[in-house]
């Protein structure tokens, strides 16, 4: 989102995130069924973690080019870039129509150089350019929640708390419908028994 939405659409985009949030959820757990890629999410979260995929963030003016730079482990094969219109979006990837160059060679380390101020690839790509804030952390916090391994108990506790979910009842509600001993209570023993319950 751009510094120059309007008050009224900022709010727009904040009313209706928690709603995105959960689709864009949903989608990803139902894509990792049919998709190989998803289901290689996690050396992806390896890679980030290790340093070998940077994730770094321009906010000091508009920043709308894309690029993207891939180094191949062996040297003879080169690198290769990909600069176009696609945002990387399932969307940008496979269904919009887009319109982007491939280049190679050395065309790609000053695609690099402009980019990262190095035209070499290595563990520090990105470090020269202080105007880009590091947004890894964050990153990985997002990517990791569909990567969690859950076990048995937490996934039976989650189904139980789901399927009883709008089924709780309150403390009053158990008082006049369930409890067996509540209704029998004259007044000033329920009287009692609240400012027990108070104590507790």
């Amino acid at each position: 989102m751009g510094d120059e939405v309007s008050l009224r659409t900022k709010k727009v985009f904040e009313d209706r995130f928690p709603i995105a949030q959960k689709r864009l959820d949903d989608s990803i757990e139902k894509e990792k069924e049919k998709n190989d890629f998803l289901s290689r999410v996690p050396v992806i979260v390896e890679a980030i973690r290790s340093g070998k995929i940077h994730c770094r963030v321009y906010r000091k003016d508009k920043f709308h080019a894309k690029a993207y730079i891939t180094h191949a482990r062996q040297r003879m094969i080169g690198s290769m870039a990909l600069v176009g219109s696609s945002n990387f979006t399932y969307h940008g990837m496979i269904e919009n129509i887009e319109l982007n160059i491939q280049i190679s060679g050395r065309q790609v380390n000053a695609l690099q150089e402009a980019v990262t101020g190095s035209p070499q690839p290595g563990p520090d790509i990105g470090s020269e350019r202080e105007d880009a804030e590091e947004v890894t952390p964050e990153i990985l916090r997002i990517i990791e929640r569909h990567t969690r391994e859950y076990l048995s108990y937490d996934i039976y506790a989650k189904s139980l708390m789901e399927f009883f979910r709008g089924h709780e009842m309150t403390v009053s509600e158990w008082e006049y419908q369930q409890s067996e001993m509540y209704r029998l209570l004259d007044q000033y023993q329920r009287d009692g028994y609240h400012a027990l319950m108070q104590l507790c």
